[in-house]
């Protein structure tokens, strides 16, 4: 049933005008419309709507994440728009300077955060 069907992100935001510079000026995204109840951009087939909830509550884990064909390319042009890659001491040698960690069967993750703290990620799987 839902199978065949197009699924769309929620993220929660803290205003919508910070939220379009991040994620149409930084990310590039792009724009499709915004009113009262969403700012809503597009990343490839996928709808994402970006929502202010009465109460912000940001997650303490990734909430959203592109799956990129070269990580390294992407990282290294999100890093030259201010944006910061997330480390953990957890991952070791296996994290490199730019953030990029290579997990054990060769897939690659990076970590950053939106400006209201949701962590969001960059992958490159191995097969």
């Amino acid at each position: 049933m839902l199978d065949a069907a197009t699924p769309m992100g929620f993220i929660a935001v803290s205003d919508f005008a910070s939220a379009r510079l991040f994620y149409e000026g930084t990310l590039a995204l792009q724009f499709v419309s915004q009113d009262d109840f969403a700012l809503v951009m597009r990343s490839g087939p996928i709808v994402i709507r970006l929502v202010v909830p009465l109460t912000l509550l940001v997650a303490p884990y990734t909430i959203f994440g592109w799956q990129v064909d070269d990580i390294e390319a992407v990282v290294a042009s999100l890093a030259a728009k201010s944006v910061r890659f997330e480390h953990y001491s957890f991952f070791g040698k296996a994290q490199a300077a730019n953030g990029v960690w290579t997990a054990p069967g060769g897939d690659k993750i990076a970590w950053f955060k939106d400006p209201d703290g949701n962590l969001l990620s960059l992958s490159q799987h191995a097969g």
